[in-house]
């Protein structure tokens, strides 16, 4: 199901043959589209849930204290910030959101896809108090005006919980390939194979790739010491340094002991590598590109925009920060040599582990949040 589909079934059932008018009249409806498109699995979008839930806790709090069916919402004296922050770690995928999106990120992504629109969606004073903006909720079809705030919790519940789904779906699998993959070998790496794709989930492409290569690089080592001495073999260790929804300053994997930075992406816009790059105040970084072009052909189509856009000294300074390039065939051929090493039972055990590590199942110490 796409996510016109289910919006538009959300719409049908509260606004009957309306549906399309209500949907085309409303900017707000036309920004959960946008924040929505990930509900199909051939997506190259995140959850985006930060954005979405801070709309979400206010609209529901608007529903809350009666607003949808009479009284002054200006006179309201707004949802107290620890009340909607609290509320929105509460709802799936929520648990390590942050206050950003509350804050400004929601307006300004709204402004970036609206520019000429009126409104924004929260409104905020300097005391901590938080509303949402009635004027996008209501929207006018053939001359008659209907408030969209029950459709629009209903909207982001159904995402969530399609999104939900899908994460499960996954997770099962990986339990079920854990248990049988002695008897049944091929069919556990073909699964695993089948998440290397441009069109699998975001959250899942960065599981596995991050999976991979912990146990591709298990089987390496190198030599470390303060001096000639004191040198002594290390192996490379790849840790994770949060939820795949974190927002951790460029950085989704480092290794040790020699400290290099992994950062997951999905596109090939320059300006995005660019920014992670600036993060980490231009320090040497590996990226991971879900595409199934070769690490040549990434490289070329970013050094080829990067410099039609900015002066080529410029351009060359960011390049040059460039470690390596690892895309889906590289991962597949690390997938085939963890499996000759005979790995394949603890790269399933790492991701049945990385799963309960996203579902709050087991404790970790990273402090993330969502990025948009």
């Amino acid at each position: 199901m796409t996510n016109q589909e289910f919006i538009l079934s959300v719409l049908n059932k509260n606004f009957g043959k309306l549906s399309t008018y209500i949907l085309n009249g409303s900017e707000l409806l036309q920004y959960l589209l946008k924040k929505t498109k990930s509900v199909n699995s051939s997506s190259k979008s995140r959850g985006s849930f930060a954005n979405l839930y801070a709309i979400y806790v206010l609209v529901e709090d608007y529903i809350k204290n009666g607003y949808l069916d009479k009284g002054d919402y200006s006179a309201y004296e707004g949802m107290k910030f620890t009340d909607a922050f609290a509320r929105q770690r509460q709802l799936p995928f929520g648990q390590k959101l942050q206050n950003h999106a509350l804050n400004h990120r929601c307006n300004e992504e709204f402004h970036k896809y609206f520019p000429r629109s009126e409104f924004l969606p929260i409104k905020r004073n300097t005391n901590g108090d938080y509303w949402i903006e009635e004027g996008l909720l209501k929207v006018t079809a053939q001359g008659k005006i209907y408030n969209i705030a029950e459709s629009v919790i209903e909207i982001i519940d159904t995402y969530a919980s399609l999104r939900l789904e899908q994460f499960e779906g996954f997770f099962g699998l990986c339990i079920q390939h854990k248990e049988n993959y002695r008897e049944s070998p091929k069919e556990a790496m073909q699964f695993i194979y089948e998440q290397l794709s441009p069109t699998v989930d975001a959250r899942i492409f960065e599981i596995v790739s991050f999976v991979i290569l912990k146990f591709f690089y298990k089987e390496q080592s190198l030599y470390v010491g303060e001096s000639r001495d004191s040198v002594v073999k290390e192996d490379l260790a790849l840790y994770k340094t949060g939820r795949t929804n974190a927002n951790d300053g460029g950085i989704d994997f480092i290794m040790k002991p020699i400290g290099r930075i992994y950062q997951v992406t999905e596109v090939l816009d320059f300006k995005k590598y660019f920014l992670d790059i600036d993060k980490i105040d231009r320090f040497p970084i590996t990226f991971v590109v879900k595409t199934e072009r070769n690490s040549k052909e990434v490289m070329a189509i970013i050094a080829r925009d990067a410099k039609n856009d900015l002066p080529p000294a410029v351009a060359d300074r960011y390049l040059d920060c460039f470690e390596e390039i690892i895309t889906i065939p590289k991962l597949q051929e690390c997938l085939q040599q963890v499996v000759n090493n005979g790995l394949l039972g603890d790269l399933l055990d790492e991701l049945v582990l990385q799963c309960q590590v996203e579902y709050n199942l087991v404790t970790d110490s990273q402090n993330d949040e969502e990025e948009d």
